[in-house]
């Protein structure tokens, strides 16, 4: 091969990449978090009494990103599912957690920004201790950072979308539950409740213009990605 060839060769394989993923559009993420209040204790009940489950917390928050970012919040009035929310309020059966919209650009999982959640009630006045990180222990300290305290609130953690070929959602949430704990089982405090963590784990492909439900047993996501295009 001689060094035109190889050289067109180069430039041929550093084009195509960005032929491949580029995009003049970026996509509308609309994201509806909600819980069937019907049988609720009753379905967290047939789970077992977890352990702690820490929620992710590196996710960004959308109201207070800059306006240099590629990820940003859209506006309640300009929602398209406001129709969908106001239809499982009206049902008396569905208690909407969270709903929120963003705008990203197409990108791949290694490039992907995750949304912070959090959503629901606010525990933190019932069960203090979980509004601070656990003891951390290392050669030179050993300490509770009570500066971190945090409002625990009922549903938190992340949500991911990754845009390719297909857009894919990725749920990294910790869903918290009071339960009953009538031997007052290791909780100091004699307290007749426990709250329960729950992973509400999940993982979609989905095409766009289309709304998806993605189910589980204590928590509801739907989720819309509209194709809109890029501000200049």
């Amino acid at each position: 091969m001689n060094l035109r060839s190889l050289s067109f060769s180069a430039i041929f394989l550093l084009i195509i990449p960005y032929s491949i993923f580029a995009s003049d559009k970026d996509y509308a993420i609309e994201v509806i978090l909600f819980v069937n209040k019907d049988g609720l204790q009753q379905t967290a009940e047939q789970f077992s009494i977890n352990h702690i489950i820490p929620a992710p917390t590196d996710g960004i928050q959308l109201d207070s990103v800059d306006n240099e970012s590629a990820w940003q919040a859209i506006p309640e009035e300009d929602y398209i599912l406001n129709n969908v929310a106001e239809k499982l309020t009206r049902s008396g059966r569905y208690r909407i957690l969270k709903h929120i919209a963003w705008r990203q650009p197409v990108v791949e999982r290694d490039d992907a920004v995750a949304i912070a959640v959090n959503a629901g009630r606010d525990f933190t006045s019932l069960f203090p201790e979980r509004a601070y990180k656990q003891i951390e222990f290392s050669d030179t300290s050993t300490r509770a950072d009570n500066e971190t305290n945090h409002i625990v609130r009922e549903l938190a953690g992340t949500i991911t979308v990754v845009i390719t070929r297909y857009i894919h959602v990725y749920s990294d949430l910790v869903y918290r539950l009071p339960r009953a704990n009538p031997l007052h089982m290791e909780d100091v405090l004699n307290r007749d409740q426990v709250l329960v963590d729950y992973a509400v784990n999940s993982h979609r492909r989905m095409r766009s213009r289309e709304l998806h439900y993605i189910d589980h047993p204590l928590v509801g996501i739907l989720v819309e990605a509209t194709p809109i295009k890029k501000e200049n």
